[in-house]
C-alpha cells in the first residue's frame, strides 16, 4: 500500500465486534486485518482478564507497537488494511492519525446493554465484562469532532453491519482512488 491508501480503523468499546467486523472485511475485501489487542505485552492482557483497565501510559506505548505494525503491513503488502482497536479517547485515535497516514475513522457504537450481553456470551476474550463500565467513562465518541470519522450502529445483526461498513469502505476506497475490486490476490 501507499501511503495515501486509507487505513480503516474500527474503534469502540470492547464487545462492540470491532474483531468479527474487521475479519469480515478483510475476508471480503482480500485485506489485512490487525488486532490491537495482539500488540498488548502479556502482563497488560493479565491485568485486563482479571478486570485492571490498562493507564495512559501503558496505552501509549501499546499504541506505539500498534502504529509500527500497522506501517510495516502497509510497506510490505498491496492490499486494504482494516486495525481494529479501542482508541476510545480523542488523544489516542488524534495520535493514531499522527503516526498513520489517511487513517478513516470507523466507530462501531451501541447500547451499553446490547454490549454487555454480548460481552457475556462470547467464551475467547480476555476482557471481562466486568471492564465496559470504565470502557464507556473513557469513550469519546468522535461524532462531530472528527471529519474522518463514521458512525456505524451494530444492533442490527452482523451481515447488515458488515454490509453498511463495506459500503463506506468502498466509498472511501473510490474517493482516493482506490478501487476496491481491483485488489491484487
Amino acid at each position: 500500500m501507499t501511503p495515501s491508501d486509507p487505513i480503516f480503523l474500527l474503534m469502540g468499546v470492547s464487545g462492540v465486534g470491532k474483531s468479527t467486523v474487521g475479519q469480515a472485511l478483510a475476508h471480503r475485501l482480500n485485506g489485512i486485518f490487525l488486532d490491537a489487542n495482539d500488540f498488548h505485552l502479556a502482563k497488560h492482557i493479565n491485568g485486563m482478564s482479571c478486570g485492571i483497565p490498562i493507564n495512559d501510559f501503558i496505552r501509549k506505548g501499546w499504541l506505539r507497537r500498534v502504529c509500527g505494525a500497522v506501517e510495516r503491513t502497509r510497506l510490505e503488502q498491496q492490499r486494504p488494511v482494516f486495525l481494529a482497536c479501542s482508541a476510545l479517547r480523542k488523544s489516542n485515535r488524534d495520535f493514531l492519525r499522527r503516526e498513520i497516514d489517511s487513517l478513516c475513522v470507523i466507530h462501531l457504537a451501541g447500547a451499553r446493554g446490547l454490549i454487555h450481553e454480548r460481552m457475556l456470551a462470547r467464551r475467547d476474550h480476555f476482557a471481562p465484562a466486568a471492564l465496559l463500565d470504565s470502557q464507556f467513562l473513557d469513550l469519546e465518541a468522535p461524532i462531530p469532532l472528527e471529519e474522518d470519522a463514521h458512525v456505524i450502529d451494530v444492533s442490527p445483526s452482523l451481515d447488515d453491519v458488515v454490509a453498511e461498513v463495506l459500503t463506506l469502505v468502498e466509498t472511501v476506497m473510490q474517493r482516493t482512488g482506490r478501487n476496491p475490486g481491483a485488489v491484487p490476490a
